[in-house]
């Protein structure tokens, strides 16, 4: 492609970088561990406010979804703002919860990403919550989080830069290309969030 296309190429690439570091800080933000020079991300902050499936894990209801809202309500935290971030694969699962008038909790219908809401909140997915945790006998359980994304602080250092290396694999008549960005996480106030991390969704 460097070889043979069109100048437009380089936007191509470049455009593939912010995508990729994007996906990045949003893991980082949202389930960083903390350790090996990664942030502490929401999920794993300690104080967060936590509601329970069961033993074993136990199906998302909007029973869940409510407690969760409760959970962040009763510290004094919860906004207007405020959202849901989960999976795919629990999204999937909430999407299919209806009222007694057979009516979806979350429409189906509600239009372009990020218009979705549930339980009067905006409702967001995000693969970098984990569907992976295990609780019990249960595995591969998924996160629901809630919580006022105001009070999660995301600092960033200089301008995402991006160095070409045409030296290293020279012989070889390929460019290297590395792209970095400083950031840092971290979470104002626990009391702004909780999180139900045991949540079955089919794969």
């Amino acid at each position: 492609m460097r070889l043979q296309s069109t100048p437009e190429i380089e936007q191509v690439i470049r455009s593939g970088f912010v995508s990729i570091l994007a996906n990045a800080i949003d893991e980082a933000a949202l389930n960083g561990s903390g350790s090996s020079s990664q942030p502490t991300g929401i999920l794993k902050t300690s104080g967060i406010g936590s509601v329970a499936g069961g033993t074993n894990g136990l199906a998302p209801t909007l029973d869940h979804v409510i407690d969760l809202k409760k959970a962040v309500s009763i510290d004094n935290a919860d906004t207007a703002n405020a959202a849901y971030v989960t999976n795919a694969k629990v999204e999937a699962v909430l999407s299919k919860l209806k009222d007694g008038n057979s009516a979806y909790h979350l429409s189906p219908y509600a239009g372009e990403i990020g218009k979705q809401q549930i339980a009067s909140r905006r409702f967001e997915v995000s693969n970098a919550i984990p569907s992976n945790l295990s609780k019990g006998s249960g595995s591969n359980l998924s996160a629901i989080l809630y919580g006022n994304f105001r009070d999660l602080y995301v600092g960033m250092w200089g301008t995402l830069e991006i160095l070409v290396d045409p030296y290293t694999d020279f012989a070889k008549g390929t460019t290297g290309v590395r792209a970095i960005q400083s950031i840092d996480i971290s979470v104002a106030h626990a009391e702004s969030f909780a999180a139900m991390k045991d949540a079955i969704a089919a794969s």
